[in-house]
């Protein structure tokens, strides 16, 4: 690509006027090559069609969070956001895109940890909002950069999607912080994260339900729901999944998790006949929690309100 072309390139990123330099914050102007930061002087070069846009080696960030740990409290259970009839690509969740249809209007959509960009031409040409992909070295993605800092100002999107990514940063604390301040005021955070899947791809950090309410509320972001990622409980991540598993025990796990789903629908065990639940259809409510606690992943969606973060 010519310089020239670059330039022009750049300046025609829907999302160049949201840009920030993830050093020093200062806003980013189009060069000859990409963009460069009007307060460091920084340069962010165009490598193709990608914006490299990684902080520096060595920046510093600070996290303030309570020294006094507080019970968690689960949202109240909502039945999934469900019911996507459209297409669907590699490495795209259903449910995810059913969140995202169901809100009005165009939305500016930040991917997070986008790899191949599989949602671009669902969440753009499909469901017609604008869609930018952000990596740390994704083949596809619109923007290179750590999630630890997003070089975007904040306030500056409606919706983040980020599928099965927290687990791999260093920092989610940091990271889902980093997301919250991007958001625009009720904008919602989505996706989803390893929980008892095996390690996999330098995975830093499976979260619980528990954890996980508490890294979305710690970034002051509202919790409106958690739910176990259906058909793919532990069982069924250490049979599927990449990992020193023998032939004969992945055999064993998948029949294992088809086994758990059919049984888990009553009280089986000896103790509950003291409890007067023996035998007794769980509740739907009851059943949730049961297969947070067996899940792979787990789904979730939360909100941001409408004070500054």
């Amino acid at each position: 690509m010519m310089d020239t072309s670059a330039s022009l390139y750049a300046a025609q990123l829907w999302f160049a006027d949201r840009l920030e330099c993830p050093d020093c914050a200062g806003g980013l102007v189009p060069t000859a090559d990409g963009f460069a930061c009007i307060t460091c002087g920084r340069r962010f070069p165009l490598r193709g069609t990608q914006l490299d846009c990684i902080v520096s080696p060595g920046k510093l960030g600070t996290l303030a969070v309570p020294l006094h740990q507080g019970e968690v409290s689960w949202p109240t259970w909502t039945p999934p956001p469900d019911g996507w009839q459209g297409p669907l690509a590699a490495r795209t969740s259903p449910r995810q895109l059913a969140i995202l249809a169901a809100r009005h209007g165009r939305l500016d959509v930040l991917d997070l940890g986008c790899g191949g960009a599989e949602y671009r031409p669902l969440v753009r040409d499909l469901l017609g909002h604008r869609y930018v992909g952000l990596d740390r070295d994704g083949p596809e993605a619109d923007v290179l950069a750590d999630a630890h800092r997003l070089p975007f100002r904040s306030s500056s999107f409606d919706h983040v999607v980020s599928g099965a990514v927290l687990e791999h940063v260093a920092y989610p604390h940091v990271a889902v912080r980093e997301v919250a301040r991007v958001l625009r005021p009720a904008g919602r955070f989505s996706g989803s994260v390893a929980f008892l899947e095996p390690h996999h791809h330098a995975s830093c950090f499976h979260l619980t339900a528990d954890g996980l309410v508490h890294v979305l509320a710690a970034a002051g972001l509202d919790v409106v729901g958690v739910w176990p990622q259906e058909g793919w409980t532990v069982f069924d991540s250490l049979a599927e999944m990449h990992g020193p598993i023998s032939g004969p025990t992945r055999w064993a796990l998948k029949r294992l998790g088809a086994l758990e789903r059919r049984v888990r629908r009553r009280w089986w065990h000896p103790r509950e006949r003291q409890a007067g639940r023996w035998l007794r259809e769980k509740t739907v409510e009851e059943l949730h929690a049961e297969r947070l606690t067996l899940a792979g992943q787990i789904d979730f969606m939360a909100a941001k309100g409408n004070q500054s973060t």
